[in-house]
């Protein structure tokens, strides 16, 4: 079978990779337009039951990753001078440089044909030469973009603005600040991905600090202050972006299948777009395994995918309108604006989270 994979993320390449263990005889390429050490973000979070599932699914990946993890419990909520902090709740980031080291290497020596630094061919032709046209190029598909009336997809974007930044080693756990503005509140995800480094996700409405159409790295470094330990807010091509939730009526159209956030995004305030990749490539390539025909095969795969995915969605939407709407929120007293921001996408209950740490902050 002749596979083409267009897009070099984590969703891509480890279908790629688990196409060719599926049956070596595969021919499997990959078409990637960025060079192979290059890419957006800083770091991938995942929550501990993410990567128990991952340590199911496939203990190779799962060891292969374990070194590069940075994990913790913590997660605090910082507002007015004051902080609250639940430590019942596990998770832990790795660099997405690293995340695709360890994917490719496992291309390279299974000898998946990766094509970095270089355009996919035209749609067309790739459907012609291949059996099977895996579209794993992001949120802004390209692929999806030529056959939009096929898949009947919708792209939905947000109020608020966002963007990934990176900032040093101050954070040893999830960390949500608040910073109040006169034009509006700035928040602000952190957490550690190596020693060292953290991810550092502004998001704000328009009168965020902004210089020449890109985040203002020192403004908003002033914003925070307290909380950065005098280190500088780093970027890497940042700009700001409205975060767009796409979804599809259909996955797959003749032998043409979405997969990641080609098919379904979810926002990033609950941290699962990398999980969801994962879990496709994963779904994909067993039902391959499973299916007589690339059709049955695709067929089978949405119908286990789209329920998981959906469901996800659901958590997702309600957490970014928690976020766009979170100004109603930020006069409560602490405890309560941290069970409100806990207990948000209606998966983790006030019960949970008394099982979890007792509840001390919320004393």
């Amino acid at each position: 079978m002749r596979i083409a994979v267009v897009g070099g993320g984590p969703g891509g390449l480890y279908f790629a990779a688990l196409a060719k263990e599926l049956d070596p005889r595969h021919h499997v390429e990959v078409w990637e337009r960025n060079p192979a050490d290059r890419t957006y973000g800083f770091g991938v979070i995942f929550s501990a039951p993410a990567l128990d599932a991952l340590r199911r699914a496939d203990l190779a990946l799962a060891g292969a990753l374990a070194p590069d993890l940075v994990g913790w419990n913590d997660v605090t909520v910082h507002h007015r001078g004051g902080s609250a902090t639940t430590t019942g709740l596990g998770f832990a980031a790795i660099g997405r440089r690293a995340l695709l080291r360890h994917l490719r290497r496992r291309c390279d020596r299974l000898g998946v044909a990766m094509h970095h630094h270089r355009a996919a061919p035209p749609v067309g032709r790739l459907r012609a030469a291949a059996d099977l046209v895996v579209a794993a190029d992001g949120a802004h598909s390209a692929i999806r973009a030529a056959h939009l009336e096929s898949f009947g997809t919708t792209a939905t974007p947000c109020a608020l603005r966002y963007a990934w930044l990176g900032a040093g080693g101050s954070f040893d756990g999830l960390s949500f600040l608040v910073a109040e503005t006169a034009s509006g509140p700035v928040l602000a995800h952190a957490y550690p991905y190596e020693p060292g480094r953290s991810t550092f996700l502004v998001e704000a409405g328009p009168g965020a600090p902004t210089a020449g159409g890109r985040p203002d790295l020192d403004g908003l470094a002033g914003l925070f202050a307290e909380h950065l330990d005098g280190a500088p807010l780093r970027s890497n091509g940042s700009r700001w972006h409205h975060f767009t939730v796409v979804r599809n009526a259909t996955w797959r159209a003749g032998n043409v299948v979405l997969l990641g956030d080609a098919a379904h995004t979810v926002h990033y305030s609950i941290g699962s777009g990398t999980k969801l990749a994962l879990e496709d490539a994963l779904a994909l390539a067993a039902a391959l395994r499973g299916a007589g025909t690339v059709p049955d095969a695709l067929a089978t795969y949405e119908a286990a995918r789209r329920p998981v995915v959906e469901d996800a969605q659901r958590v997702a939407q309600a957490s970014l309108e928690w976020f766009e709407n979170v100004g109603t929120a930020l006069d409560a007293p602490l405890p309560a604006l941290m069970t409100d921001l806990l207990t948000r996408g209606g998966r983790v209950s006030l019960t949970d989270l008394r099982v979890a740490d007792g509840l001390p902050w919320a004393a």
